[in-house]
């Protein structure tokens, strides 16, 4: 999960509906482990200054709980306004290779923690993972990716990871019932590496909501990225590459739509379209990527009821 810190979100207005869903996600994160996921989440919530301040004393004792009892969970919590990336990752492959100098134990507990451990875990080693430059390393991560199907969100930094180890060429896994193949290389190491179509469809929903629902894009980038690797080598994500402009309102609304109906609990579809431009002609293709995102959300964000 990626938040991104933002000094503006001072001036906005955390909504109970929204509020309700990140503290699911909040359960959910503390409840599989995922301690990184969910300090970043605490910490994107605590700049709201409009929160209930028992709320707010709440997660403030939270995160600083999460620091006491893991603190390796501060090491990727930086944030990219008060930091240098660059200067980050540097530091990050000094550490790894310091730690592999002198032996391989410490990749062999890199490999047994992604082979064992939760996917909080598994992401934290495919993390370190991607600094060791040695060939088997690389070759034991892929027999990983290959053997049996996993979750998209793993299965997208495996394929991050690997690419950063310097490998090249195709590779074919198991993903969302299907074998996929795909090219290393090819690979998005960040939001800005995906095609500008892709990053023109949440830039859409930005200034459909910047306006009357100014927090709401914060969330629908989160998602969006989650999508973006359940999609990434499929069908749907050759789709996305070769959608033409029309298709860039296509795929924000829907996404609008199903996020507006998870958070609020209702939505004015005829209204939404509008907003967007969505003519008759256009909305066959709409409920198409409709139909998609709801897939994605159920299988991924489960309704409890």
């Amino acid at each position: 999960m990626i938040i991104i810190t933002d000094p503006s979100i001072n001036n906005l207005i955390l909504f109970p509906k929204t509020e309700q869903y990140y503290e699911e996600e909040l359960t959910r994160f503390l409840k599989t482990e995922q301690y990184s996921d969910a300090l970043q989440l605490l910490t994107f919530l605590l700049q709201f200054p409009t929160v209930d301040q028992h709320k707010t004393e709440q997660w403030e004792a939270l995160r600083n709980w999460l620091y006491t009892m893991y603190p390796e969970t501060m090491f990727p919590m930086t944030s990219p306004l008060e930091d240098d990336p660059e200067e980050e990752t540097d530091l990050l492959r000094q550490y790894i290779q310091d730690k592999t100098a002198d032996d391989g134990a410490f990749a062999l507990k890199l490999l047994n923690m992604l082979r064992e451990g939760t996917l909080e875990q598994q992401v934290n080693a495919l993390e370190q993972l991607a600094f060791i430059d040695q060939s088997d390393v690389s070759d034991r991560v892929k027999e990983w990716l290959c053997e049996k199907p996993r979750h998209p969100h793993i299965q997208f930094k495996a394929l991050q990871a690997l690419k950063q180890m310097g490998e090249r060429g195709f590779i074919e896994f198991p993903k969302n019932g299907e074998k996929i193949l795909v090219e290393i290389e090819e690979t998005p190491l960040c939001p800005e590496d995906f095609p500008s179509r892709i990053r023109d469809m949440i830039r859409r929903v930005g200034d459909i909501s910047e306006i009357s629902q100014p927090d709401f894009v914060y969330f629908a980038k989160q998602t969006w990225q989650e999508f973006l690797a359940y999609a990434y080598g499929t069908s749907i994500y050759t789709d996305l590459q070769k959608a033409e402009e029309g298709a860039v309102d296509v795929w924000a609304s829907a996404l609008h739509a199903i996020l507006q109906e998870k958070l609020f609990g209702s939505v004015n579809r005829e209204e939404l379209l509008d907003n967007y431009g969505i003519v008759d002609s256009m909305k066959l293709q709409w409920k198409r990527a409709n139909l998609v995102l709801q897939a994605f959300v159920k299988q991924f964000n489960p309704d409890p009821s």
